[in-house]
């Protein structure tokens, strides 16, 4: 007999509390100021210019700007941390911005930070020599000089009006990406320097430790050693926390279930989505009628309520009420069966002897492929597939490894794809994932406009809202898109997720959590603030 999500979930809670004994969790940490948390993500990877820290979250580096943490029901606000006051603009065109940088900050190795280091990292992260896998993140800047002992100057390759949500990218020392060659290949990847509160000082496959630096030109961190494990398996990581950590991130069901005993959860708002590519070069999946009719035909709202637990909202054109009047709400999906039928009907798909659509002799089937061990993307592809069936539409199920995502591959398999990495700008969010741009072989990442969709309507309301100066026009511009979306949507955009940790109550008083981006990792939640983190 098949387990249910609901016994499955207490299951573990049994064999949680069965290796916690019955006087509640064991502690993790011997030493008060150690703090031990499991991840399910690879180790070590700790390059800005492969993405490491990419909005300002990386314990080891920081960024001219981070997200301000407790504000999560708008797009935060840009504070400094390696800047020194806002940017402003040189002249009036927007395409020429100064920021003033901090004096007084040593780097880890006790090499002094300056402009020259934020010039050298945002020149390497566009310079095609080094293939930032980020790169495409940062074609909106041309180049960046010195202009002075502390500021730095900005030409960008158009107008562009809300550059301080663009400056997150972690700094790195000049000297380390003096050498141009591939990013993912520097020795920056495993031996970190940056101005951070935290130093690396160990690394294996299974383990990081980071400690607290003494020459941090902040205050130095009362959690002196945080250590991070990982583990693979969500029900592993679950069980660990009765005698081996201190918190992880797990999904909603199996959060709750776990936060007993000693443990509670935190929650942190994200704009963090999940939906299905539906690849142009699959000829059922990118056939306009199937994309539109599953935009329709999928029960979003229950998604939210049976599997997110309530910890997240519908999303289906990645444009959510945190973007304020860029937002429509009228261009929404909504959940329409009979409708998504009569579009099939309308387009010639019509229903065989066993439910499933055909059209000129082609059945409405193609496979849709999700991580295994990713619980929330296994039942969100499950209810996809469940809903997709009730219209006429087989979505097969194919449990595949990360390695099996090539370009060639998700060319032609629809894929449950998390995205949302960069959201504290609508171009961030839509740019890189619908304009046509990124259709083109090569062209930025593979996880950019993975669906190959071509539509010359949202393509001028995005390239024309990225150079716009006035906020209500910009705005107007992506409200276009949207309407221009819902006519003819490239993917099966379904939820997005809020995150949920689980942490031993074992005396820390944590900051207020950020409005969080698409993260695998245990970066943010609680941990967001680590540097912060006081006794209770």
């Amino acid at each position: 007999m098949q387990t249910s999500p609901r016994q499955w979930c207490l299951l573990v809670v049994l064999a949680v509390v069965g290796l916690a004994g019955c006087g509640g969790p064991a502690p993790a940490s011997s030493a008060p100021d150690r703090f031990v948390v499991i991840d399910g993500e690879e180790l070590g990877n700790f390059n800005p210019l492969t993405g490491h820290g990419s909005n300002g979250e990386s314990k080891i580096y920081e960024s001219l700007y981070r997200v301000a943490e407790g504000q999560d029901d708008r797009i935060p606000d840009a504070v400094p941390v390696l800047a020194d006051g806002a940017p402003t603009p040189v002249g009036g065109d927007l395409t020429h911005w100064r920021v003033q940088t901090r004096a007084g900050i040593t780097f880890s190795d006790g090499s002094t930070f300056g402009p020259e280091d934020v010039v050298a990292t945002y020149n390497a992260v566009i310079n095609p020599a080094f293939a930032a896998p980020i790169a495409a993140n940062f074609d909106f800047l041309r180049t960046a000089k010195v202009s002075g002992p502390n500021s730095v100057d900005l030409w960008l390759t158009g107008a562009y009006a809300d550059v301080p949500h663009r400056l997150f990218l972690a700094i790195a020392p000049a000297e380390t990406l003096a050498k141009p060659g591939p990013a993912d290949k520097l020795a920056l990847g495993n031996k970190p320097v940056g101005t951070g509160p935290y130093a690396l000082t160990e690394l294996r496959a299974d383990q990081v430790v980071l400690t607290a630096r003494d020459n941090y030109w902040g205050t130095k961190p009362q959690v002196t050693t945080f250590v991070v494990r990982r583990t693979d398996d969500e029900k592993a990581r679950a069980a660990q926390l009765a005698s081996s950590a201190d918190g992880t991130r797990l999904s909603p069901a199996l959060a709750k279930a776990v936060a007993k005993n000693g443990y509670r959860t935190v929650v942190g708002k994200a704009n963090d989505w999940l939906g299905i590519t539906l690849p142009t070069g699959n000829p059922v999946a990118g056939d306009p009628a199937i994309r539109l009719a599953l935009n329709l035909g999928v029960d979003r709202g229950a998604m939210v309520r049976d599997i997110l637990e309530g910890e997240g909202t519908a999303v289906s054109t990645l444009v959510t009420s945190l973007y304020g009047a860029a937002y429509d709400p009228a261009q929404d999906f909504t959940f329409d069966a009979d409708r998504a039928r009569k579009v099939l009907d309308s387009a010639g798909w019509q229903a065989g002897a066993d439910g499933i659509r055909v059209r000129d002799g082609k059945r409405a089937t193609f496979d849709v492929a999700y991580y295994p061990t990713d619980i929330l993307r296994r039942d969100l592809t499950m209810a996809a597939v469940s809903d997709a069936k009730k219209i006429g539409v087989e979505l097969k199920p194919v449990a595949v490894e990360k390695s099996t995502m090539t370009p060639e591959y998700l060319a032609k398999t629809a894929f449950m794809l998390g995205g949302g990495g960069q959201p504290y700008t609508l171009d961030t969010q839509l740019y890189p994932k619908f304009h046509s741009k990124y259709a083109t072989a090569g062209a930025g990442s593979k996880w950019d406009n993975a669906s190959d969709y071509v539509n010359p309507a949202v393509d001028r309301a995005l390239a024309a809202a990225r150079v716009e100066r006035d906020p209500a026009k910009r705005a107007k511009l992506y409200r276009d898109f949207q309407v221009a979306y819902h006519a003819a949507p490239a993917m099966l955009a379904l939820v997005s997720e809020n995150h949920v940790y689980v942490v031993r109550d074992n005396g820390w008083k944590f900051g207020s959590t950020a409005l969080e981006p698409h993260a695998h990792g245990v970066a943010w939640g609680p941990w967001y603030s680590l540097a912060r983190w006081t006794r209770q």
